[in-house]
């Protein structure tokens, strides 16, 4: 049983911490001053009670131990141990596994991940947190981010080097400033105000703005910006609750160039220029985020030095040690408003409808004018925005940090992101094709969102984890998008993508059953065969099964080229090419001012339904 283990590991830590409590005691007591450069700041020791449900959970999962801060770090002060695990006093998590197998690796960075949300939900000044596996003899020592976890290379403790490797590492944190051991400096209790505020970095005016935090709330783990939300008012401004206006701050650790001036993943330059080119377009307002400030958030030292806050400034050595797959991150905060909503709380799916067209819209727009593709559609990344043009809902469009200036060719032709959204990404991107990434993978995307919350249901209709998505006792096979690895997924979208019988049958037959979903039914058919079966792309480039030309002849023997009044989209590919995703690639732009102009069509219609019950409700 796991438990026999936690005796020997709550027993190593305490001796660990002893030995560095007793040399810090002589180093302090040395003449020799460059020994005691690093004083002591913390004392880290382990909850006593292992194999607990801390205070502070919201269920009834158990830690296997936890280390926290001992308040009195005297000299010769007793070794003491807080009796019940905290979440709010949780610095790091252990879990302890008897064996080393593959398995047992992967349960313990699971369960670790999960625990870290409550540390999260209870600390909401921590950017990240600390922790430990120990399977069997070895240890890896793990970086829970706030959507990404990293893990260092195990560290076996049966080896010298490896207990070096492991002392250092509890050294540091003994050692560490708070901004190292996973703590936010820029979020902190005002005690003169008696509020808490957060101070958000704008590169543009090279100045902060402070806000007063109202109510703070975490990403959640399907959301790819691995950042915190926090919904606040403007403390600069104003004073009275009343009159402030809701500002979004948004943290991400964000990948990023060493090359300062290198902005092609930059999501706060992106939206800068966003912003400058939608200015003033009344019809896309409140359809993606206005930023208010945005830079890499600023870190002030001790001695009142101020540095950037990255991988390298946050892990030091750790990051060359044991966490070399990290890459180089800073971490950026972003200002914004407005603020929406889930799109899984729209009203009706005339609502969602409409959200669905007003994010391609702009999208389109961002596209067309700024030469950047967002690449992450997902039901994360769209809100409802109730404050929009003409005081109606509409869809907004928010995180850019998948985003590429389509222009940046190196990055844009075989880029492959992984989201963990499998249900919404594009066949291309699922199988890290070599297909140049256009408009159309985003165009995919607002399909399989509109498939999934039309059969996963929204305003809590149906709930999309009931039951792992059954219906009449039996899995739904839009439970394929997200069943298994990336190739899985992106099989189970080709078969039901390539034709209409497929997707009618295994999709669209699964969608509520229920007359305000008609129009929705209808709209992802529409998309469907524009994306997919456009007649003005040849019959090379159509359907979504990797074909032969023997395929061609029987699948199309139906279509005349006498039928065919105009060049296709795609007459420029080479006629061998057969695959049908990099031969609409190179029509990319024309197939989506056809998919725009058939969701705004269906737009238009569901406007017109939802006026008269507005009216209604009105009177």
């Amino acid at each position: 049983m796991n438990h026999t283990m936690y005796p020997w590991v709550k027993a190593l830590f305490i001796f660990i911490a002893d030995a560095i409590d007793k040399e810090d005691h002589n180093s302090s007591n040395s003449s020799n001053s460059s020994t005691a450069a690093h004083p002591l700041l913390r004392k880290i020791v382990s909850f006593k009670n292992t194999d607990r449900t801390p205070e502070g959970a919201d269920d009834q999962d158990r830690i296997d131990i936890g280390l926290t801060v001992k308040d009195d770090i005297a000299p010769d002060s007793p070794y003491r141990e807080s009796t019940m695990p905290s979440y709010s006093k949780m610095l790091a998590l252990i879990e302890a596994k008897r064996s080393s197998n593959n398995q047992s690796q992967q349960d313990a960075y699971a369960q670790l991940f999960k625990y870290s949300r409550h540390i999260y939900v209870n600390q909401h000044d921590r950017r990240f947190v600390w922790g430990l596996t120990v399977c069997d003899s070895s240890f890896r020592i793990c970086l829970l981010g706030y959507k990404r976890m990293l893990s260092s290379a195990p560290i076996d403790v049966a080896t010298p080097d490896g207990r070096e490797t492991l002392v250092k590492w509890l050294a540091n944190m003994s050692l560490y400033e708070r901004d190292r051991l996973g703590y936010d400096p820029t979020l902190y209790f005002n005690s003169e105000k008696r509020r808490w505020e957060i101070k958000a970095y704008d590169d543009s005016t090279d100045a902060h703005k402070t806000f007063e935090i109202v109510s703070c709330m975490r990403i959640s783990d399907h959301i790819e910006a691995s950042g915190m939300l926090t919904r606040i008012g403007d403390a600069d401004e104003h004073d009275k609750r009343a009159e402030v206006r809701e500002v979004l701050v948004k943290r991400a650790w964000a990948i990023a160039s060493q090359k300062s001036d290198d902005k092609s993943r930059d999501e706060v330059s992106m939206l800068r220029e966003i912003n400058n080119a939608l200015k003033g377009n009344k019809d896309l307002e409140g359809k993606y985020p206005t930023l208010l400030a945005g830079g890499v958030v600023k870190i002030t030292d001790e001695n009142g030095e101020v540095f950037n806050d990255t991988v390298d400034t946050a892990f030091a050595e750790l990051r060359t040690e044991t966490l070399k797959d990290l890459g180089f991150r800073v971490q950026k905060s972003m200002a914004m408003t407005p603020i929406g909503q889930d799109i899984r709380r729209c009203k009706s799916a005339d609502e969602l409808i409409i959200a669905a067209a007003d994010v391609m819209e702009v999208h389109s727009a961002i596209r067309k004018q700024c030469n950047i593709l967002h690449r992450d559609i997902s039901i994360n990344n769209i809100l409802i925005n109730r404050n929009g043009p003409g005081d109606r809902a509409c869809g907004m469009l928010i995180d850019f940090d998948c985003a590429l200036r389509i222009d940046d060719t190196t990055d844009h032709e075989a880029r492959f992101e992984m989201t963990d959204t499998f249900p919404f990404m594009s066949v291309s991107n699922l199988e890290a094709s070599k297909v140049i990434r256009t408009e159309l993978d985003d165009w995919e995307s607002i399909i399989y969102v509109l498939c999934w919350l039309g059969t996963s249901g929204i305003n809590n209709v149906v709930g999309e984890d009931d039951e792992e998505m059954q219906r009449g006792g039996k899995p739904l096979r839009i439970y394929k998008w997200r069943n298994g690895d990336a190739a899985d997924v992106a099989e189970a979208k080709r078969i039901d993508m390539d034709s209409v019988a497929n997707f009618t049958s295994n999709i669209v037959s699964q969608i509520i059953k229920n007359p305000s979903y008609f129009h929705l039914k209808n709209l992802v058919v529409n998309l469907r065969k524009e994306l997919f079966d456009n007649t003005r792309v040849s019959p090379k480039g159509r359907g979504a099964l990797e074909t032969n030309e023997g395929d061609l002849v029987f699948r199309f023997a139906a279509i005349s080229e006498q039928a065919k009044k105009e060049p296709y989209w795609d007459d420029g590919c080479d006629e061998n090419e057969l695959d049908q995703f990099k031969r609409r690639a190179t029509c990319a732009g024309k197939i989506s001012d056809a998919l725009l102009e058939a969701i705004k069509y269906a737009r238009k219609g569901a406007c017109e339904r939802i006026a008269p019950s507005v009216e209604a409700a009105a009177s």
